[in-house]
């Protein structure tokens, strides 16, 4: 009979993996297999962003925009101004108007101060700038979750709601401003209707309406298709503020 070992409760129990008469380590077979696993994902990554940017280098010369790039100074400060409480990250930057009212369209990253640690939150967006404007204070709209938990949930979560709108439009978005006479005056029948009229449709994630600037943004990535309907939007709101 082979004599007991005893080992200390401190001593790390090594699991091992036997084929045959073989015994191998997980821990010789977990790592490689990780890192297998994280160099798949950063080649995903950089081939999905080297598509998207081709992409948009095609959309943006078959249109005959202006393909920016990124790290665009006054975009940044424009998206600073709309939603000051996210660190923005522009990429893949297109001019479709020039001045003097820009429209942009474009993909972001974000990180949200306060959040997690490494959280960050991916989409594309359209700027839109417009002539008049004079509030800084920011207006936003987001869509209604279609769960009522959730919904609830969102509404309790959230700050700043203000009841405005029509009953059909209450029933499909949430708007949040920290003064509600600001967005009284900012949500008219014009923006009702071009909102409503895109419920349907393109699935935004929220709209940012403040001083001489509209953004409209989907954490989704888009079509060709479906960034003509982003902009689309993100104009007809622009006409039909106030």
């Amino acid at each position: 009979m082979k004599p007991r070992t005893w080992r200390s409760s401190r001593e790390t129990t090594n699991i091992v993996m036997r084929i045959g008469n073989l015994e191998i380590p997980v821990e010789l077979i977990l790592a490689p297999a990780i890192v297998v696993v994280a160099a798949v994902l950063v080649l995903w990554s950089c081939y999905y962003h080297s598509q998207q940017k081709s992409e948009m280098q095609s959309l943006a010369a078959s249109r005959g925009w202006k393909f920016l790039g990124k790290d665009l100074p006054e975009l940044r400060l424009w998206l600073e101004e709309v939603e000051a409480d996210r660190n923005w990250r522009p990429e893949n930057v297109i001019l479709v108007e020039g001045p003097p009212d820009e429209v942009y369209l474009f993909t972001y990253q974000i990180s949200v101060e306060g959040g997690e640690a490494g959280s960050s939150e991916f989409g594309t967006a359209c700027l839109a700038e417009r002539r008049d404007g004079q509030s800084r204070e920011r207006v936003m709209i987001d869509r209604r979750s279609p769960l009522p938990l959730i919904d609830k949930l969102q509404e309790k979560l959230t700050e700043d709601k203000v009841e405005v709108g029509g009953p059909e439009f209450r029933q499909e978005f949430l708007v949040y401003c920290r003064r509600p006479d600001i967005a009284v005056a900012t949500i008219t029948s014009g923006v009702e209707e071009v909102l409503l009229r895109q419920a349907s449709g393109l699935l935004w994630d929220r709209v940012s309406i403040a001083g001489r600037h509209v953004l409209v943004t989907v954490t989704l990535r888009l079509k060709p298709a479906e960034w003509d309907e982003l902009l689309a939007i993100t104009k007809h709101l622009r006409a039909a503020l106030p």
